[in-house]
């Protein structure tokens, strides 16, 4: 079948990428062989409002349509280099994602320290047809697995015990973004000084208006004295009745106490009085892994493969 290559012009644009999302996750039977359209929303909410990893998915995403204007596939960057591509099931082929490569290639490459153009691509260890079509096109795959995890919420989800003085409750109102940007940082910047710490707290209200974020799926463990020791933030699609785990961190002076672990049950709780039926979590280093295995249970394993150009 023919499709027609364009980019995206117009906020329009995204909102057909998140309908045809939530079609093709779907039709792959609720596997992230494409995103989750919670991680669509945390990409331009964060990565690019937060991060700026790259421009707005007006100006980068590159969409083939078959006639009528359905769209077959879409290909943008995600940063540091790092490109996506989702396709419709019924349309994949492997001359589309070759042509979906060379694009990639001329138009989203990153550079790397040496200064070389490059592309970065996540591959499923499964996916025989995308992992060959990467070799085909000289890319090399490279040390390390990303792990995406999921449990489906048929059964009950057990109770996580807390010491005495915690309290896990859903995130307060603006004046506790501050203590909230702080534990992020105590979570995930614990090696730096504290003076690094920018004190800039705005962007969490970028977070709050992704179109999925609810306040009472954001959870954190309050301390006795009123500070924030983990915190976990859900995104949940009620189209797909699935969510996604989109952070979870617990400051460094709390660590391995059990406190990320009891607020992710906790919110898996909730998802479930809402009709959620999976959730899931992707883990890129030990500690996510130990968490998310302990909790979520299963897992495929994705790869990156690297292209020099």
């Amino acid at each position: 079948m023919k499709l027609t290559m364009q980019r995206t012009q117009t906020e329009d644009d995204y909102w057909r990428i998140r309908s045809f999302l939530r079609q093709v996750f779907l039709l792959n039977d609720r596997r992230e062989h494409s995103w989750h359209v919670a991680r669509l929303d945390y990409w331009r909410w964060h990565f690019v409002l937060n991060l700026q990893l790259c421009d707005p998915v007006d100006k980068v995403a590159t969409l083939w349509e078959a006639a009528g204007g359905q769209i077959a596939a879409v290909l943008h960057p995600v940063g540091w280099s790092e490109i996506c591509l989702h396709v419709h099931p019924h349309f994949r082929t492997a001359d589309l994602e070759d042509e979906m490569l060379a694009h990639a290639e001329e138009h989203l490459f990153g550079r790397n320290q040496a200064g070389l153009r490059c592309v970065y691509v996540p591959a499923f260890a499964d996916d025989t047809q995308r992992q060959a079509i990467l070799a085909q096109r000289g890319y090399t795959k490279q040390n390390g697995v990303v792990h995406h995890w999921h449990r489906d919420l048929e059964a009950p989800i057990p109770e996580t015990a807390l010491a005495p003085g915690y309290v896990i409750r859903s995130m307060g109102d603006l004046s506790e973004h501050p203590a909230r940007s702080w534990a992020s940082w105590r979570a995930f910047h614990a090696d730096e000084p504290d003076e690094n710490y920018d004190g800039d707290w705005s962007w969490y209200q970028n977070i709050q208006s992704a179109p999925l974020y609810r306040r009472d799926l954001d959870i954190v463990a309050a301390a006795s004295d009123g500070s924030i020791a983990a915190f976990c933030t859900i995104f949940y699609d009620d189209y797909t009745r699935s969510a996604v785990s989109v952070l979870v961190g617990t400051t460094a002076e709390h660590w391995r106490r059990g406190r990320g672990k009891a607020v992710l049950t906790e919110g898996m709780r909730r998802l479930q009085k809402m009709g959620c039926t999976r959730v899931f979590a992707n883990a890129y280093d030990p500690p996510a892994d130990a968490l998310y295995g302990s909790v979520l249970g299963t897992k495929e394993d994705s790869e990156t493969w690297l292209k020099e150009l």
